[in-house]
């Protein structure tokens, strides 16, 4: 069996809310067509039965840069799988470690986001995660986009004697979550730590009375929400404490990372109101001790809104 790699690809217009940034139709298209110039040479184009895809060998890949908006929820789908002598998370079961953020193996295959600024220049932080499920599986990186990004970039690994098969890729904006922090109530499943930049040692999502939790030991980390209203904001969770300081936590910053105040609450269930302090550019989760059902940070109205929420 041949290892497959399809993808979608094309710029959206600035300001198009609906357009996917990155769609690419691999049935139809050459690899130049849709990687850079220098990575299009490594990929190659097979057929599997009427379908034509593409397939990277033991190398790497990048496509080309796609327009995106600053500061805007997108998710990156993407359908592989992988063939070669390497475990797998099929074989393995303890092979969830790669997928959690930032973890990867030379031996298999790996997804990176990376993106760009207006002059071409590297902007926030990319995302790295490692591709451990040897049948075709869809992969889902929901993600906040960095204030400065006008482009993202997309790489692609194979691994270390291994082909990859990638049956469909595509970046497009993200629907509304009911929250400001990306998946909020873990509803992409096991195996998908989208929102998180950092996972204490030992964290992980658990299938817990038939719900998706994460137990996040002492000190899992997300990623930068960014706060584009002034005014009244609502941290809420739905956990159940697990260890020693069971605590949530949303931590607020300016545009230099510096840090302006904190939020927590050990109340799983009421809402926590908070006002910005008046230079707050992003915020961010820090979770301790918590089996976390749920955790959400939500606008809800201008400086004065607390007075009356508070009441109530």
């Amino acid at each position: 069996m041949e290892m497959i790699l399809a993808v979608v690809l094309g710029l959206a217009a600035p300001g198009a809310d609906t357009a996917p940034a990155l769609s690419a139709d691999f049935a139809t298209g050459r690899p130049a067509d849709y990687f850079t110039a220098d990575s299009a040479g490594r990929v190659r184009v097979a057929s599997a039965g009427k379908t034509q895809t593409m397939i990277l060998s033991d190398g790497a890949c990048q496509l080309r840069d796609a327009a995106v908006q600053p500061g805007r929820k997108y998710t990156l789908t993407l359908t592989a799988a992988f063939e070669g002598d390497a475990e797998s998370m099929e074989d393995n079961p303890r092979f969830e470690v790669f997928a959690r953020p930032g973890q990867t193996s030379p031996r298999l295959p790996s997804r990176r986001i990376e993106f760009l600024d207006a002059a071409g220049k590297p902007t926030g932080r990319p995302l790295l995660h490692a591709m451990p499920f040897r049948n075709r599986h869809t992969y889902e990186d929901v993600f906040y986009t960095p204030a400065e990004a006008a482009a993202v970039r997309i790489g692609l690994a194979s691994g270390k004697g291994v082909r990859l098969i990638l049956s469909a890729l595509r970046v497009s904006e993200t629907p509304d979550e009911g929250a400001l922090n990306v998946n909020p109530a873990f509803g992409l499943g096991l195996c998908n730590y989208s929102g998180w930049r950092n996972i204490a040692a030992g964290g992980c999502l658990i299938r817990r009375e038939g719900k998706v939790v994460l137990d996040t030991k002492y000190g899992s980390v997300g990623q930068k929400i960014p706060l584009s209203k002034p005014g009244t904001y609502a941290l809420s969770a739905k956990a159940t404490g697990n260890g020693y300081n069971s605590v949530v936590i949303v931590r607020v910053y300016d545009r230099k990372d510096k840090k302006l105040m904190q939020a927590s609450t050990r109340r799983y269930g009421p809402r926590t109101y908070f006002v910005l302090p008046a230079d707050a550019a992003y915020a961010s989760f820090l979770v301790y001790s918590c089996l976390l059902e749920e955790a959400r940070l939500v606008w809800v109205g201008d400086e004065k809104a607390i007075q009356s929420l508070r009441k109530k």
